[in-house]
């Protein structure tokens, strides 16, 4: 998957093109604040010569509208800007990683019609991504409230066996204590076929349901937990590491230390209200704006 295909989804803007533009007008196709964006800013994302107006072309008016809408809540809240050297050292990293390849712009970001600009564009919301998440860890009270919740911030390394029953599930653990292989028995019996014999990796412990997560928070490492149920049925677990950043390691380096599922949480919750809350005027030929995406005419 792309960078930019990575940093659109987490506005979720689904900026997947099938023909594109390049006429190149100074006509207004939409106003944020100040900012008009024009038919030229459309024109330079792309390689080709024509810009029609369908559900394509509106999701890219809608890439650029939330664009605009963020830069200007960060200048607002944070009073931060486009940091254009950070920018083009992004850019300058996603050219020599598609000159490397020897791959054209629509080639390396896998949308037809994409040219260098869209590359830039990917490039500033990687940017506006980064500095939002700094300035919204810095906050003084973020860190507090990170540890009134202990699971989002503990990496929990598990594996477990998912059966039906609890009377399964004690046979689990009598077959297990007898000193049965835990990935044998996992791959016999589990129901969860989604875990290689029964390894669920390491992640954020709030990424599991209730009460797994809590069990993973508490349980003793390396020794079986459970049988304990879940609304998907009885497991038997086994934790084998359990890591946690102090305040001061969230403090000193807050973008490194936290889990990534928590910092996606908080940009999500951050752009969704800025989109929500932005006021845009859109050319009616491409539609009605609405937080969630552009609504076609007539519909």
């Amino acid at each position: 998957m792309s960078p930019l295909r990575k940093s659109i989804a987490l506005i979720a803007v689904l900026l997947m093109l099938l023909s594109a533009c390049s006429s190149g007008s100074n006509q207004e196709v939409a106003k944020v604040g100040d900012t008009v964006i024009t038919e030229q800013d459309l024109a330079e994302l792309y390689d080709v010569a024509s810009l029609p107006v369908d559900e394509q072309l509106r999701s890219t008016v809608f890439a650029l509208i939330a664009k605009e809408v963020l830069l200007e809540a960060m200048q607002v809240e944070f009073g931060t800007g486009l940091d254009g050297a950070k920018v083009q050292e992004v850019y300058d990293r996603l050219i020599g990683q598609m000159e490397a390849n020897n791959l054209t712009p629509a080639d390396f970001l896998g949308l037809p019609g994409a040219g260098l600009g869209m590359i830039r564009f990917d490039s500033e919301i990687a940017v506006v991504r980064d500095s939002v998440m700094n300035s919204l860890v810095a906050q003084p009270d973020y860190v507090d409230a990170l540890f009134a919740n202990p699971a989002a911030v503990t990496t929990v390394c598990a594996k477990h066996i998912l059966v039906a029953t609890e009377e399964e599930a004690l046979a689990v653990r009598v077959r297990l204590e007898a000193g049965e292989d835990f990935t044998a028995v996992a791959t016999e019996v589990s129901l969860d076929t989604g875990s290689e014999g029964g390894d669920l990796g390491c992640q954020v412990a709030s990424a599991y349901v209730e009460p797994f997560a809590a069990t993973t928070m508490s349980a003793p490492l390396d020794e079986l937990t459970g049988p304990f149920q879940t609304d998907f049925g009885w497991h038997v677990v086994v934790v084998s590491d359990r890591t946690a950043p102090t305040r001061e390691e969230i403090l000193a380096d807050p973008t490194g230390v936290i889990p990534s599922e928590e910092l996606s949480a908080l940009w999500r919750e951050w752009f969704n209200a800025k989109l929500q809350a932005a006021t845009v005027e859109l050319d009616p030929k491409y539609g009605t704006w609405s937080a969630v995406g552009i609504i076609p005419p007539g519909s």
